[in-house]
């Protein structure tokens, strides 16, 4: 019954009181949606075991390549083979490779990501066809008749869903393939898949630098970590740089699960800024609602000191002020899995609408059970620590001091010392927490805005891969590329039509190279620099400045020396003399002949634009020496508009059609898009962060705000003797801006430190950069805050007559 009248004692008061109850809660809630927003996305995306059997052991195995992360076909297969042989910490040690095929039928051909795969793929994903079979191992022998699963997509596309798909042909870049399976709409495993075909490359009869390369992946035996895993393969990839210093210096690999991997290297450092955050902006709704408990306590502390006089049990008081604190954190909770539940649905819409790809499988992002869970253990002990603090400090002491403790309405030293504590952690809190914050979302608004050293404009691009059966060498190729040019400059759209490796704000090949006259010893730590093949007219149509020297041009041809137009970036690290136009280099893994540099670029940005992409030396390689198969369209356009754009690109891939069925235009999106949607990802973390940044600051005006308004309200008596006395109002303003001074001063000489030390840490993996205006104009907003709340309270207390503020209580 005690339980039961306390908690109708509780109720009964915060109903008296709805301003303070709607404050306690808008301020709880802001906290826990953010809290349980956080923990349902990071779980949902990263943290929940993939849903199989043996999903927490499932890992992706990358390589780090001079200092850089890369997952997917980032090893040669002759190593995958060499490691096969000798790890030790796998049940299942793998690989599969990911590339985009040709499909064709009679009557249309269309480009889709496909997987070449083995047995072991489908048995770790569980995988169970809508009809047919899957990919054996006699898939994959030499001889065996070339077969494919194909996705539900594929079915419904191509084959208009006929049942009787099973034994029907399609060509698969130009070779014809036997369909023998169809998977269901749900599988994904490990990315989104569209064809899945028998995994065939092996090293046997290839060069090793010439080596295809191959996604590795496996299943870590029970018991075994990620960091004895992890040390294993630095031990075996160390023994093979050690072996094949050409190939592999500078080179390591890297476990992960797949779920990070699939995220990319930098979320972990990401996902701990946004933690911290969280964390931040949740202590600091802790603080304010306990502070506004213990103040609501204070202003009955003479009541309970009274009821403690009386007899009554600590105990009985701490838990009818701890019910108070639970029913305002309950109804918080409730109200922030809501609008929690609301902000994940928008996030899901938002995700599937601006990022460049499906998501991955296990994506869940919305509230779970297992997110319940944590919401209720949340609010728990929130509920705990804004109660149980207030409940206990206002319950302690001696009760006879505080029935003698100054006159009406005057604050306690020990209460006032809390409220100094209480501003300063508020300080604290609030200028890491947005100079965190503002340091991210300024970061990301420099690499929106950033110049990638070519026009972005105007232009529209495409990619096409040939089929390996018909272009076989590089003359057929280049008649290829020549004939596309060709078809596709009879548009009046079209102004002019290049071709390139690696376009502005995507992935460039980071490759070891050597120099000329430079001895590297029997250990090479080669330098690295970006590669990128372009043809003749690329420089042009991408409006680069020559800076000095010349640009491809008809002496650049395939059977003539190879020349290389390289980026001021390439001179300063390479030449800091300046001097090198007539110097050679070579890529060290294809170990061809000497590049002859024979003019100099400005600086170019290929993937997103972090400090490390945009500080990476680049050499340009003309594809008129040496064309590849795979091969980025680069198209100047007049197209005015949406409609306009719209239109061009069906007749681009209509043309592409025509000059080869086997090898559709794919990726088909203006260079504008292309660079926004490979920027989607930081940009979403960026408008997370913002929120973060406006949290705070509601939250840092409302704490210090209400502290200071409540120690000037307990001050009234004490404003009225001093003005009684003799002083101005400048004077009072004076005083307590004096005191607030202090308590500002302390506060930002920990939160400027700490927050320029959460900065540098984002700083050093590329993630957010820091500011100098930021780490001026933080400090002088949270300033302004400070003296705003103290100049309104106390311009009210001035309102009050002397005579009516001694009379205050």
């Amino acid at each position: 019954m005690d339980i039961l009248s306390d908690i109708n004692f509780a109720l009964r008061t915060l109903i008296k009181n709805p301003k303070f109850t709607a404050l306690t809660v808008f301020v709880m809630t802001t906290g826990l949606t953010l809290c349980i927003y956080m923990f349902s996305f990071i779980h949902g995306s990263i943290v929940a075991p993939l849903p199989f059997e043996n999903g927490e052991r499932i890992r992706a195995v990358g390589t780090i390549h001079n200092g850089m992360h890369y997952q997917g076909a980032s090893f040669r297969v002759h190593d995958f083979e060499d490691l096969k042989k000798r790890v030790q910490s796998y049940e299942v040690f793998d690989a599969y490779d990911v590339a985009t095929v040709n499909l064709s039928t009679s009557d249309r051909a269309v480009r889709y990501t496909g997987h070449y795969v083995t047995e072991n793929f489908f048995e770790i994903s569980e995988a169970k066809p809508l009809f047919g079979r899957l990919i054996t191992n006699e898939d994959g022998v030499s001889g065996a008749e070339p077969v494919a699963v194909i996705s539900h997509t594929i079915w419904q596309n191509m084959f208009a869903g006929d049942k009787n798909v099973l034994g029907k042909k399609l060509r698969i870049n130009s070779k014809p393939t036997t369909v023998i399976g169809v998977m269901p709409d749900s599988y994904q495993f490990p990315s989104a898949g569209r064809v899945w075909m028998p995994f065939t490359t092996t090293g046997k009869g290839v060069a090793r630098k010439d080596g295809h390369y191959v996604a590795v992946y496996g299943v870590l035996k029970g018991g075994v970590t990620d960091k004895q895993a992890d040390a294993e393969l630095q031990i075996l990839m160390a023994e093979l740089a050690e072996s094949y210093p050409k190939l592999n210096s500078n080179t390591s690999a890297h476990v992960w699960t797949l779920q990070l991997a699939a995220m990319g290297s930098d979320t972990p450092i990401i996902i701990l800024a946004m933690e911290l955050a969280v964390g931040f902006i949740l202590l600091l709704a802790c603080i304010n609602v306990g502070n506004l408990l213990f103040s609501r306590a204070t202003e009955k502390g003479k009541e309970t000191a009274i009821r403690t006089a009386l007899g009554a049990p600590r105990i009985r008081l701490v838990m009818q002020m701890m019910w108070e604190s639970l029913l305002i954190c309950l109804i918080s909770g409730v109200l922030a899995v809501l609008f929690a539940g609301l902000w994940l649905e928008v996030a899901n819409r938002d995700v599937l609408e601006s990022f460049p790809f499906d998501p991955p499988f296990w994506w869940n992002i919305k509230i779970t059970q297992t997110s319940l869970i944590a919401a209720v253990v949340i609010t728990l002990v929130t509920a705990f620590i804004t109660g149980i603090l207030p409940a206990l400090k206002a319950t302690s002491g001696d009760f006879n001091a505080t029935l003698r403790d100054g006159t009406r309405g005057a604050q306690s030293k020990a209460s006032g010392r809390l409220s100094k504590v209480i501003v300063i952690s508020e300080v604290v809190l609030s200028c890491a927490l947005l100079l965190l914050s503002t340091g991210m979302v300024y970061s990301v608004n420099q690499q929106n805005t950033i110049d990638y050293g070519t026009t972005v404009e105007d232009i529209f691009t495409a990619s096409v891969g040939l089929p390996e059966v018909a272009y076989e060498n590089d003359e057929k190729r280049q008649q290829y590329y020549q004939n596309l040019a060709e078809s596709l400059l009879t548009e009046a759209e079209i102004s002019a039509v290049s071709f390139t490796r690696a376009l502005p704000g995507n992935g460039a090949s980071y490759e070891n190279i050597a120099l000329d006259n430079v001895d590297y010893g029997k250990n090479p730590q080669y330098p690295s620099s970006s590669s990128v093949g372009v043809d003749h007219n690329y420089f042009a149509v991408m409006e680069m400045n020559l800076r000095e020297g010349r640009l491809f041009d008809s002496r650049d041809k395939i059977d003539s020396p190879l020349t290389a137009v390289v980026t001021d970036n390439f001179v300063n690290k390479f030449f800091k003399d300046g001097d090198v136009l007539g110097k050679r280099f070579k890529f060290v893994e294809t170990d061809k002949d000497w590049y002859t540099v024979i003019g100099v670029v400005n600086d170019v940005i290929h993937g997103q634009p972090m400090s490390y992409n945009i500080e990476k030396p680049t050499a340009f390689i003309s594809i008129q020496q040496t064309p590849k198969r795979f091969m980025s369209v680069v198209i100047k356009t007049e197209a005015d508009n949406a409609a306009s754009v719209t239109g061009l690109s069906e007749r681009v891939v209509d043309i592409a059609l025509k000059v080869e069925r086997d090898a559709p235009l794919y990726n088909v999106k203006t260079l504008r898009n292309s660079i926004t949607a490979r920027n989607a990802g930081m940009n979403f973390v960026s408008e997370l962060f913002l929120v973060f940044a406006i949290a705070s600051m509601v939250l840092a005006f409302s704490g210090i705000y209400g502290v200071m308004s409540n120690t000037i309200v307990q001050k009234t008596q004490e404003i009225g003797i001093r003005r009684a006395l003799g002083a101005d109002n400048s004077d009072i303003y004076k005083h307590f801006i004096k005191q607030g001074v202090k308590q500002l001063a302390i506060g930002l000489a920990i939160g400027l430190p700490m927050g320029v030390a959460l900065v540098t840490m984002l700083e050093a993996s590329s993630i957010a950069q820091g500011s100098l205006m930021l780490y001026f104009v933080i400090p002088a907003f949270i300033s302004a805050v400070m003296l705003l709340a103290i100049y309104y309270p106390v311009q009210r207390a001035l309102k009050m007559e002397p005579c009516a503020a001694l009379r205050h209580e």
